[in-house]
């Protein structure tokens, strides 16, 4: 009889428990190892002349690689959202839609959206050099890209921007160049005419000729090895910054970032 009471009241329990509102379905949270949609990044650079920005869309893979990384996020396979996007006739302009959005985010298994840009793409040049008339000069160049990329996390049902955040990164070679000079001395003989004595002469003289040799390690010219090194810092300093990365805001950490 007690069994028979016992089990009919943890019958009820796991009905009320069923019914209760905490049971019921969440609405999506960042906090709960969300499934994420990353869309391709937008090219927003202002472009220094000796760059080129060609490799911008590997920004994207970059940041599905951190945020794999991070442990925080599953990832909606790259392949998956553009195989669903090509069955229903939509591009990237079609995603401004809201509901075209909310559509395709569901059918990928998505929460949110992770959408971004590469805001800037510069360089730097920085060196010191010193020079001496015989022996010659010695020097230094430090070649440097700087890439600027933004992050944007969008709640797919709502369309609200739930977090932004910022990185930057640095990808730096190095020039050294010697010029070593050799002086060289010959004699030489001159012809001079004695207008007293109305004979010629011979004069003795010296010649100094300089070689300069230069030896240079490094290169003058900026690379894409350096654009994508730049790039790929700035999208680990976007998510694991201490101060100002997605994972230190999600974990109320953040600073204000100084200008």
């Amino acid at each position: 009889m007690r069994n028979r009471i016992f089990y009919s009241l943890l019958s009820f329990f796991l009905f009320v428990l069923c019914l209760s509102p905490m049971s019921s379905a969440r609405a999506a949270s960042l906090y709960d190892y969300p499934n994420v949609a990353v869309l391709p990044y937008a090219n927003k650079a202002a472009v220094s002349s000796q760059l080129s920005l060609a490799d911008a869309s590997l920004v994207s893979e970059f940041v599905i690689e951190k945020l794999l990384d991070s442990g925080r996020f599953n990832v909606v396979e790259r392949e998956v959202l553009m195989n669903i996007m090509q069955e229903h006739n939509l591009n990237m302009s079609g995603m401004v839609d809201p509901m075209t959005a909310v559509q395709v985010g569901k059918l990928a298994g998505a929460s949110f959206f992770i959408a971004g840009s590469v805001t800037g793409l510069s360089t730097k040049v920085s060196g010191a050099s010193y020079e001496h008339s015989a022996i010659g000069s010695a020097g230094g160049n430090k070649n440097t890209v700087i890439a600027n990329v933004t992050l944007r996390i969008i709640d797919i049902e709502t369309g609200r921007i739930v977090m932004a955040a910022s990185g930057t990164g640095e990808s730096s070679s190095a020039t050294v160049e010697f010029k070593l000079n050799q002086n060289k001395t010959n004699t030489i003989e001159t012809t001079g005419y004695d207008e007293s004595t109305e004979e010629e002469y011979i004069m003795e003289g010296e010649e100094t000729t300089t070689t300069t040799h230069t030896i240079r390690i490094g290169t003058t010219e900026f690379s894409q090895v350096q654009v994508r090194n730049a790039l790929y810092k700035a999208v680990d300093d976007l998510i694991f910054n201490k101060n100002f990365g997605v994972l230190a805001k999600m974990d109320g950490k953040n600073k204000r970032r100084k200008v």
